[in-house]
């Protein structure tokens, strides 16, 4: 316990020079002793939040490692995910609840991974510096078009593949789609390409007949 409490104290320190004047410069802002840093922009809030973890086991010799995660909440898209599977079994457990926290390393290119070994203490500023220019290499780009449903239906369109692309995150762009955006057929579509075998769409059942609903 000891370990981690020394760990955020230096990162506290670090970000309050290294890292508090861009994210400020950007809209974001973090309480006192936290490390997660938050904006409102368009319709969503967008979350950074600089996890990490100590003596990790992949890296015995490091003394923690911090691997920053992202998080774009969406109101009304939150909404609709929760009329259209809310309370949902099977399949669908818990994807009411499907949120797009992913660590920022899939934001970037895989030779980048997003994730930070600390040898020692002393390191921690010139990690955060790395961190900052990763954030706006890769991150701020992303979140600065991905805050609308209407965002998140497009970058399902180019194929982006900054996103996450699972079931959940699927299920979200169609809840976005169909009843946010007005896009039925689209969702439909996207039900259909990637869920439309028979043994899919009988898990899925529920989302296909809440399309048909949608006005």
């Amino acid at each position: 316990m000891t370990m981690r409490k020394d760990v955020k104290a230096g990162l506290l320190l670090a970000v309050e020079t290294g890292l508090d004047p861009y994210m400020s410069d950007h809209g974001f802002r973090r309480g006192k002793n936290s490390l997660i840093y938050k904006r409102d922009i368009a319709d969503s809030t967008q979350v950074i939040d600089l996890v990490f973890d100590v003596h990790p086991q992949d890296t015995p010799t490091a003394v923690a490692a911090l691997y920053p995660t992202m998080e774009v909440l969406v109101p009304a898209v939150d909404a609709a995910l929760e009329a259209m599977v809310g309370g949902a079994s099977g399949a669908l457990r818990g994807y009411s609840d499907a949120r797009s926290k992913q660590p920022i390393g899939f934001t970037s290119e895989k030779a980048d991974p997003g994730r930070w070994c600390l040898r020692q203490l002393n390191d921690l500023p010139t990690i955060i510096e790395e961190v900052r220019a990763f954030l706006d290499r890769w991150t701020m780009p992303l979140l600065d078009i991905y805050a609308t449903p209407e965002d998140i239906v497009a970058a399902e369109e180019r194929g982006d593949r900054r996103v996450v692309r699972d079931r959940p995150q699927l299920i979200r762009v169609v809840a976005a789609a169909a009843l946010v955006c007005g896009r039925r057929d689209f969702a439909q579509a996207l039900m259909e390409k990637h869920l439309g075998a028979p043994g899919a769409r009988r898990m899925y059942q529920q989302v296909f007949d809440y399309i048909q609903r949608a006005a």
